[in-house]
């Protein structure tokens, strides 16, 4: 360690417990209040914390819903930096000057995020782009902040309001997800992915990025025109916008577009975008008709007409909206192979038919290995109880985001781990669904991704194959059926020579043995008292006379055994009222 890095260290932590005194963060947190001083805290210490409060935002089981919404509006608060800092950091890194590179390149940025900012430029070939530069030094500061996070984590232990959270797991998630984040290759490697799997989609605009001018600090993509979504949630419902529409029915549009576009990226792309908030998805509107694309559907249609074959191929021009949806930032992606999509599956096909045992058996697929604490028993008691609230309730009205956060709860009250990659869909869930609710309220999530689903199991579902395992399954049961006399005799032979042995697996073996050891124990002490009782008396009868030594000793055990019966009836009556009370 520097003496150069020993006090930006100190005057780190300063401020980090300067800021959660002032909010009272810990505080706040343990007693689930004030939700809005721990966001405001979080924003004001950056980018590190405000991973660590997205983190969280998932995690209702352990809090409250206004916490979790709180975290999911968690924003950005970094003011830009200089020019004279930016360009040095982009010629550095592309090992050129900007002038080989741009013919413009506009000084103030369009935006500024916590991890990094925008500038608008122009490269000599004419082609607009957007030029996101990382923050110089944001790599060393959160490093900072883990550093001195992870050596804190013993002494915020000891604090009661702490042991709310696992505080290693959040810094564990926090380092691999901010790893990410600061790698702009990864990031631009995400965007190429979701511009092959989305880009043919005309009611969607994915910007491309340029390889040649991407490194690990600066990403070069193209510039999308248009106003954030935010512009059109301001807006008056009743108001008129594009072809004279009204708000609400643009926002209706929008929103259902949203929801598809989401469960085709899930359970078609199996790549979804992770961060979908409202300054994560533009609007670009078509200034004339000229400018819209104009998709065609080829069709066809092949018969026989009079004896004779036929083949008609005709296309239809399909009329759109003229607005395009635009998604921006790509820097949290999550990822689901064709395993977790089918788990995914199964799982919410089993909670549309209500059956408690495949919910289990799919929410146990979903989760990671399970610990020796786990209960099988007490979890399937559990997702009983969750099952029946959702009976005879129609689809649209079952709230996905609560469902979802549910069955986390249950997971970890019941020692699960979540797989990963499922919990950060749950949180992009739970974005959109913030974003869908003030577009249109009436969308059931729920609604739009049963189809989904459905068409994934469908698309999964191998008649061939499951009539071949069918038939092995019951070609095994039949040979099987000539065996079952003769072990059925071999059973009976064991038990009737006694060769047999029972394991019997006792629930609660831990309290039924601790009430066991004090019944022993009274017992033994009522042994013991009775003893004492009669020897004395023996003492008392054959003592010569009433002062010698052998009758004191009677009278000593009377007292004795009368002290300890008075003890021992006291204890019974303390601990049968405190019992009752």
């Amino acid at each position: 360690m520097t003496n150069e890095t020993i006090p930006s260290r100190r005057i780190r932590l300063k401020q980090i417990i300067q800021v959660f005194m002032k909010y009272k963060v810990l505080q706040n947190i343990s007693k689930q209040q004030h939700p809005e001083m721990v966001r405001q805290a979080f924003e004001e210490l950056g980018p590190t914390f405000i991973k660590i409060g997205q983190m969280l935002s998932v995690r209702t089981d352990l809090l409250a819903p206004d916490f979790a919404a709180a975290f999911k509006q968690l924003q950005d608060n970094v003011k830009s930096d200089p020019f004279d800092a930016v360009k040095e950091l982009v010629e550095a890194e592309l090992q050129q000057p900007l002038t080989a590179v741009f013919a413009s390149f506009d000084q103030l940025p369009v935006a500024s995020a916590s991890i990094g900012q925008a500038h608008h430029a122009v490269l000599l070939s004419g082609k607009e782009v957007i030029v996101k530069v990382q923050h110089p030094g944001i790599i060393a500061a959160i490093e900072v902040d883990l550093n001195l996070f992870e050596k804190a984590i013993p002494l915020i232990r000891s604090v009661p309001e702490a042991n709310v959270v696992d505080l290693k797991s959040v810094l564990a998630e926090v380092r691999r997800s901010l790893a990410n984040e600061t790698n702009f290759l990864q990031e631009m490697t995400n965007a190429q992915e979701f511009y092959r799997d989305n880009q043919q989609d005309p009611q969607l605009s994915i910007p491309k990025v340029y390889p040649q001018w991407c490194t690990q600090k600066v990403l070069v993509m193209d510039y999308m025109s248009g106003e954030s979504l935010n512009c059109l949630l301001t807006k008056d419902d009743q108001a008129f916008v594009y072809d004279n529409q009204r708000v609400k029915d643009v926002k209706k549009e929008i929103g259902t577009l949203l929801v598809k576009n989401f469960m085709k990226q899930v359970f078609e792309d199996g790549y979804f975008h992770a961060d979908p908030h409202p300054g994560n998805i533009f609007l670009h509107v078509f200034a004339d008709q000229a400018h819209r694309p104009h998709p065609f559907h080829l069709k066809q249609r092949v018969g026989v007409l009079g004896g004779v074959d036929y083949a008609l191929k005709w296309q239809d021009e399909t009329v759109l909206p003229p607005y395009q949806v635009i998604f921006l930032d790509f820097g949290m992606m999550g990822h689901l192979d064709q395993s977790l999509r089918s788990r995914l599956a199964d799982a919410l096909i089993a909670l549309y038919t209500q059956d408690t045992q495949e919910v289990g058996k799919a929410v146990l697929r979903l989760c990671g290995n399970q610990g020796s604490a786990f209960d099988e028993v007490v979890f399937y008691q559990d997702l009983q109880r969750f099952v029946e609230n959702y009976y005879n309730m129609p689809l649209k009205e079952i709230d996905l985001q609560k469902v979802m956060g549910q069955v986390i709860k249950i997971c970890y009250d019941n020692h699960l781990q979540m797989n990963r990659d499922i919990t950060l869909l749950i949180k992009a869930f739970g974005t959109l669904e913030g974003v869908i609710k003030a577009l249109d309220p009436d969308l059931s999530m729920m609604e739009v991704t049963q189809p989904f689903a459905q068409k994934y199991f469908l698309a999964q579902f191998d008649i061939a194959e499951e009539l071949k395992k069918s038939t092995l399954a019951t070609a095994k049961s039949i040979r099987a059926l000539s065996r079952i006399p003769d072990r059925a005799m071999a059973v009976l032979d064991t038990f009737a020579t006694g060769k047999h042995r029972l394991n019997v697996e006792i629930r609660e073996q831990k309290q039924l043995l601790d009430r066991l050891d004090k019944m022993v124990n009274r017992i033994v002490i009522g042994v013991i008292l009775a003893a004492v009782i009669l020897s004395s008396s023996l003492l008392v009868v054959a003592s010569p006379e009433n002062g010698s030594f052998v009758h004191r000793m009677g009278i000593f055990g009377f007292c004795l055994a009368f002290i300890a019966c008075l003890l021992l009836a006291g204890k019974y009556f303390y601990d049968h009222f405190r019992t009752h009370e």
